[in-house]
């Protein structure tokens, strides 16, 4: 199986600083605050939830210019935080400015 496609709108809320990898890969961590309104069993559901989210290379160097407070539309892959954690982090590799 190979789907693993997630797309997600909210507010840049926290960004780490810009860094390199030991290979030399731009790479910056931050958090994505969504909420929303969802229709589940025919009712309303008001989500709000954080989201960590990780990007590379371009993707990366476009997020660090990208102020605190922004409205963001992320598309990526979900992806363990580490081999040894079943946390789970957003791997951007398109993101945009919405209004």
């Amino acid at each position: 199986m190979s789907c693993n496609r997630t797309q997600l709108c909210g507010r840049l809320e926290t960004r780490g600083a810009l860094r390199f990898s030991p290979a030399g890969v731009a790479l910056i961590e931050f958090t994505i605050a969504h909420r929303s309104a969802q229709v589940e069993a025919q009712a309303s559901r008001q989500v709000d939830c954080v989201i960590s989210a990780l990007a590379a290379e371009a993707v990366a160097e476009q997020v660090a210019k990208f102020a605190k407070g922004c409205q963001v539309k992320a598309t990526g892959f979900l992806a363990k935080e580490s081999r040894s954690s079943n946390v789970l982090v957003l791997h951007v590799q398109n993101i945009e400015l919405i209004e």
